[in-house]
């Protein structure tokens, strides 16, 4: 089956006819390269490698892969499928704080990903202009760009409303929702599997727990579902933003406000021209619209009305208007906030008590960590300023790591890791050298907000990474495992020592030359001198070799 011609077909036709209803998708999911498809974008996710409640994780799964395909197929065609409850974890955040991560099955998050290949085409073709979040093609900067269009100085969006619902994923009404998807699905089998999704329930500690309201907690659908819910409030917001230029010219002539929207996910921000009443009345009427027609609870207290002169925050930038080279402008910028959960995340990276991993381990973490960072933030205002300051902090974070580490001064550490990237000083031993936040230039991000259905045009689909609340920090399972390991492969001019073959990086394996079973203490058996550079072929004959001679041994 191609599939991508069949999601093109899909979009077209909704476009095409916004009254139409679908039926047959639930054949759809059960076809085999669906399926297939289905588990080649779920395997390529970095949380593949995790399992869910039934122990199961990817490379499991994909030991008899077309057998569990076949299963699985075979479990959805006869009815006997059932969704298995998530795992709940805990993340620690930088903030010192967790946020909770529901872990489906891998065969739920293969079926779910089947049902979000088949669904989002549909909604694609109806959802707003004004909706940024968790879809295809559209990223964080598309709906910070269409607020900044606004806020330039002519239009007089002074007014803004931070819109905070109260638990919004928690909180969706599973009957609502089914009958928002009932309005494009006609098919009772993919709207039951949905449902047996929706009320799959929680274990927690070997714990269950019922779901009967909110989205799967970590489900790949739930984004989709999440989006097709508030698209009803999108739709209530037109009449307040589908104005033309007369219209709301005439508007301001009699005293009357005209408002912007734009919404990322459960996140949005209401811009207005007119005054704080016509502003808090507006406030009033979506709650009012939420309350009733979603059955959501927008916090009032929560969803406050700024003066953009006293600036807000939005998908963790902050717009603010200030006094600029050719009077006032709406500037962008990195919120403090911000600032100082970077700057934490450095800190527990480079923590007194982890300085027993490897320095190339360590660098490698910051350098994700950084190079993130200053790609979500490199279209902002001040990003030389701003860089600048994380970057010192992270080197000289690094630096006072490693005199913990080599248990050196400073001007000792300074001597012997002082390198050069580019033009910039940093840290560095060999080729491991760490990033400078300052590297990175400000960019501006020309692209429109306004983006055509990616199914229908055909444009390649790309989805938006966003910033990792828990990132990896570069701990080791074995404390200096990576240092030991390029010392080794130095040692050995990254020749393998049986072969005598040239082996790259990245393929080379350092393995023990006498097994860890012959060492009364196993660390001993990580010393440079019991360790050598073996090439892929040789490394699976020496393990072979000793698992025989441990069975002579037994």
């Amino acid at each position: 089956m191609d599939i991508g011609e069949m999601q093109r077909k899909l979009s077209v036709w909704a476009e095409q006819d916004k009254g139409r209803k679908f039926h047959g998708l639930f054949d759809l999911i059960c076809d085999v390269d669906w399926l297939r498809l289905s588990h080649d974008y779920v395997a390529r996710n970095a949380g593949s490698k995790t399992a869910g409640c039934d122990g199961v994780n990817m490379t499991a799964f994909d030991e008899d892969l077309e057998g569990n395909l076949k299963r699985l197929q075979e479990a959805l065609e006869s009815g006997k499928f059932a969704a298995c409850p998530v795992r709940r974890v805990y993340i620690p955040k930088a903030n010192g704080k967790v946020r909770p991560l529901g872990i489906p099955t891998v065969r739920d998050r293969i079926v779910q990903e089947a049902i979000r290949l088949a669904l989002e085409p549909i909604f694609e073709a109806d959802f707003s202009q004004r909706s940024f979040g968790f879809r295809p093609c559209r990223c964080t900067m598309d709906a910070i760009r269409h607020l900044m269009d606004h806020l330039q100085e002519g239009k007089k969006y002074f007014w803004v409303i931070e819109g905070d619902i109260s638990a919004y994923f928690d909180t969706i009404n599973h009957r609502k929702l089914m009958k928002l998807l009932g309005r494009r699905i006609e098919d009772d089998k993919l709207l039951d599997l949905i449902w047996k999704f929706l009320r799959a329930g929680v274990m927690e500690r070997k714990l269950f727990k019922d779901t009967k309201l909110g989205t799967p907690q970590g489900g790949i659908i739930s984004p989709l579902l999440a989006n097709v819910y508030l698209h009803e409030l999108d739709k209530y917001m037109v009449k307040f933003i589908s104005l033309s230029y007369n219209e709301r010219a005439s508007r301001r002539k009699r005293g009357l406000a005209n408002y912007a929207y734009a919404r990322y996910a459960d996140d949005f921000v209401i811009l207005c021209n007119g005054t704080k009443e016509q502003t808090m009345e507006v406030r009033t009427e979506v709650h009012d619209f939420l309350r009733d027609d979603l059955r959501l609870a927008l916090s009032m207290e929560k969803t406050r009305i700024t003066h953009v002169n006293d600036g807000f925050d939005f998908l963790g930038f902050h717009l603010q208007r200030c006094l600029g080279g050719k009077g006032m402008v709406t500037k962008l910028t990195i919120p403090e906030k911000a600032m100082e959960r970077h700057r934490n995340t450095i800190r527990q990276a480079t923590a007194p008590n982890t300085h027993q991993d490897s320095f190339a381990t360590k660098v490698l973490a910051l350098n994700r960590i950084i190079g993130g960072w200053c790609r979500y933030y490199q279209y902002t205002s001040k990003v030389y300023v701003q860089f600048s300051k994380q970057g010192n902090i992270t080197f000289w974070s690094l630096a006072h790591w490693l005199g913990r580490k080599h248990r050196i001064n400073m001007p000792e550490i300074l001597t012997r890791f002082r390198t050069e990237i580019g033009t910039r000083t940093t840290i560095g031993e060999g080729k491991v050298k760490l990033l400078r936040h300052e590297s990175f230039k400000r960019l501006r991000y020309d692209v429109s907000p306004t983006k055509p259905n990616p199914y229908t045009t055909q444009t390649v689909i790309k989805r938006e990474e966003l910033l990792d609340d828990g990132p990896w920090l570069g701990i080791e399972e074995r404390p200096g495992a990576m240092d030991l390991r390029l010392l080794v492969l130095e040692r050995d001019n990254y020749h393998c020592r049986l072969c005598k073959k040239p082996v790259a990086s990245e393929d080379a394996q350092v393995d023990h030359f006498r097994p860890v079973r012959f060492f009364k203490r196993p660390v001993d058996a990580n010393h440079p001198d019991n360790l050598w550079t073996l090439c892929i072929p040789c490394h699976k004959w020496k393990t072979e070799s000793d698992r025989q001679g441990e069975s002579r041994m037994q």
